[in-house]
């Protein structure tokens, strides 16, 4: 499967909006008929994010307790690998009936056949979560369910970026490894089907776009991990009454990472490691950027 070549056929701001709710570990339900399609697609999703560890339900875990095992340390360890889930179809229901949150989840669901069971399914599903985005994937059509998300009240700049990037860095990459090509095919005269053939690069294309999407992702993670160390200090010199803040040019500086403004970075930072350190930050705002998302989609 080509994940990139499935993104494609969404609008762009419904591309930006997956990464987004990927990236604050908003769960995302894939409602599709085709059991195998769907459970792939899942798997394409869940190595984007490939610096959380990836749990399977009913492989890695079946009951709640199994599950609190597996993700104890998080609590305890900031620098322990944050868990996501993914739930294929086949256990769906069963993982909706046993688990009362499911944030940081990626489930597929093979769609009811009779219309009133997916609208009761739904608001089943609705109850697990605050925030929930529903992808429906089917073999002819793709879509987001947007119902309830006011597109124009999320900031989707970081997102945009990297996927522009992506574009843009996948498109110099392969005029370079044409030109090359070109050089050497114009000096031996070649028969134009092997020269068409020579100038596909639609596999290696899809490669590029992988590692230059996973390079942008680490740039954004591990910027966003330098963040919350600094804070987390200036955090311990407030609890002994030496009140301090940084600003958010200072910051931005200091981790050396610029492409996401300081509310999106805080926002990762609550979802990531489920800290609020907005009050750190003198130029900052008050409310928990989390919390303020949420407030907006819901």
């Amino acid at each position: 499967m080509n994940l990139f070549k499935i993104l494609d056929k969404f609008k762009k701001n419904y591309i930006s909006l997956i990464l987004y709710c990927l990236l604050d570990r908003i769960p995302i339900i894939v409602f599709g008929d085709d059991s195998e399609e769907v459970n792939n697609f899942l798997i394409e999703l869940s190595e984007l994010v490939h610096f959380r560890k990836e749990f399977v339900f009913y492989t890695d875990f079946i009951s709640a307790d199994e599950y609190e095992d597996l993700i104890s340390n998080e609590n305890i360890d900031y620098n322990y690998q944050r868990a996501h889930i993914r739930c294929p179809c086949e256990v769906a229901i069963k993982a909706l009936n046993t688990f009362k949150h499911i944030d940081s989840w990626l489930i597929g669901i093979v769609i009811p056949k009779e219309k009133n069971e997916v609208a009761k399914l739904k608001d089943f599903i609705d109850t697990k979560s605050k925030v929930i985005l529903y992808i429906s994937f089917f073999s002819n059509s793709f879509s987001i369910g947007v119902d309830h998300i006011d597109l124009k009240s999320v900031d989707l700049t970081l997102e945009e970026n990297i996927l522009r990037k992506i574009s843009q860095d996948t498109e110099k990459a392969l005029i370079k490894m044409k030109r090359v090509l070109n050089d050497k095919i114009t000096l031996n005269q070649l028969d134009k089907d092997l020269i068409t053939t020579l100038l596909d690069f639609e596999i290696e294309k899809s490669e590029l776009k992988k590692n230059i999407f996973k390079r942008e992702i680490q740039n954004f993670y591990s910027g966003s991990k330098r963040a919350f160390f600094i804070l987390s200090r200036l955090n311990l010199i407030n609890n002994i009454d030496i009140y301090t803040k940084i600003s958010s040019k200072t910051l931005l500086e200091t981790i050396d990472y610029e492409e996401a403004s300081i509310e999106r970075i805080l926002s990762f930072i609550g979802k990531e490691w489920g800290e609020n350190f907005s009050d750190l930050i003198e130029d900052g705002k008050k409310s928990f950027i989390g919390d303020k998302i949420v407030s907006l989609w819901g």
